[in-house]
């Protein structure tokens, strides 16, 4: 009766909730990663100052630092956590609305502290939101949840990317930042109406202290977190120079703004649908599969484009918008297998454990793929990618593999000394 409940809800206003406090985090990470520097170089502030806007990728980076303190906030309660999220929603709805009150030119470093601030409330929230999807989705939802993060997300950073943008070039910063807080109140509407529904957990929850040392202790996270490393090598580095190779291969800053814009948002949602309807029929070991496969075959169509000297835009910019589909559908997959690793006891900080695992991936290997390319050429990066994308569709199954098997020997044990139920049980259960 448990599960029936939670499945029932998770068919519609707790999906629709996800969608909406995604995007709202993807609305911030637009403006702040995209929107603002933009805006900033139009006015003529320095790319010195410009570049402290990459502090502001800190708090991504470090939330499994106080995941477990949110958990213990929680309880483990997806009402709570929804009542967290609504609370952070409206944090957030007031911070960009102060934002119209400082003038772009004049109040650069206190619009820089506010969005340090909001920064951090913006990933609070997302392991507030990790876990509630964690506790509320059954294994046969998680799929179509991880639509709405990667949809949602795509969604609202191209709105508070490029639209933004867009938007303050035609009606002023002032205006365009009011646009942006109407999108934030709209986006936190299904959670202000989810408040009145009963979000029943689909696995009962043992009380017990969340932490960072208790994640570690289980198999399950660190082979998750190799898996992950494997899975992400390639991708995170191809992403560091994928729009740099279309610039030097003659695309202009207009059609490359089309492409990373639209194009991209486009890509993205489909991307993102698709692998949720997919992983309704088929299992997370296929699809895990099939999306590496499919990455690598899209890596070495790149390192043959550019062997051949195949530079035409039309194809060019084909494949990547297939790589943009394929890359989209592969992180639902991913972050479907990571809700499946994290307990329900402690899921926002296994969560974002697992997640700044791909964050430091994008780190070490994006520094790595800008050094490498500078002085070997694309050539040579491609086969780079190539390479580390087949030992990614090599290894990452017989990884993920370990990190099922020690899922399946893990139990959760109450107070009482009875063996519980292991999160990843329930999860193969409804494949």
């Amino acid at each position: 009766m448990m599960k029936k409940v939670g499945a029932s809800i998770a068919g519609g206003g707790l999906l629709a909730t996800l969608g909406g406090l995604y995007a709202t985090q993807g609305l911030l990470s637009g403006l702040v990663h995209e929107g603002l520097p933009v805006l900033l170089r139009a006015r003529g502030i320095g790319l010195d100052k410009i570049g402290l806007l990459s502090l502001l990728f800190l708090p991504s980076a470090l939330k499994f630092l106080w995941a477990s303190r949110i958990d213990r906030l929680t309880a483990g309660q997806p009402e709570q956590s929804l009542r967290w999220a609504k609370h952070f929603q409206l944090f957030l709805l007031l911070g960009v609305l102060v934002l119209t009150l400082l003038p772009l030119e004049s109040s650069l470093s206190a619009i820089l502290l506010l969005l340090l601030i909001l920064t951090v409330a913006s990933v609070t929230q997302d392991i507030v939101v990790d876990g509630m999807a964690i506790q509320a989705l059954p294994g046969a939802q998680r799929g179509l949840g991880n639509s709405m993060q990667i949809g949602g997300s795509y969604l609202g950073y191209i709105l508070g990317g490029g639209m933004l943008v867009a938007a303050v070039g035609y009606l002023g910063w002032e205006s365009g930042i009011r646009c942006l807080a109407a999108l934030v109140a709209l986006c936190g509407l299904p959670a202000w109406w989810l408040r009145r529904r009963r979000i029943v957990p689909v696995v009962p929850v043992v009380a017990t202290t969340p932490s960072l040392k208790a994640a570690w202790r289980r198999s399950s996270i660190r082979w998750g977190m190799a898996t992950i490393i494997s899975c992400q090598a390639s991708l995170r580095w191809f992403t560091a120079i994928m729009l740099t190779y279309l610039v030097d291969r003659g695309f202009a800053v207009v059609e490359i703004g089309l492409l990373s814009g639209a194009g991209v948002a486009t890509a993205g949602v489909v991307g993102a649908l698709l692998g949720g309807i997919l992983l309704k029929r088929y299992r997370r070991a296929s699809m895990l599969k099939a999306s590496l496969i499919a990455h690598l075959s899209l890596q070495l169509a790149y390192l043959l484009m550019e062997s051949q000297g195949w530079h035409g835009k039309i194809l060019l910019a084909s494949v990547f918008l297939l790589f943009c589909t394929t890359m989209s559908l592969g992180f639902v997959v991913l972050y479907s297998i990571m809700m499946d690793w994290a307990s329900p006891t402690q899921a926002g900080t296994d969560y974002s454990l697992l997640q700044c695992t791909d964050a430091c991936c994008a780190v070490v290997f994006g520094l790595a793929a800008g050094w490498a390319t500078s002085r070997l050429g694309y050539g040579a990066t491609f086969i780079i990618t190539s390479a580390l994308a087949f030992t990614g569709a090599v290894l990452a199954p017989r990884l993920y593999a370990k990190a099922m098997a020690g899922m399946a020997s893990e139990a959760e044990i109450d107070a009482d000394g009875k063996r519980e139920t292991g999160p990843g049980m329930i999860v193969e259960a409804g494949l």
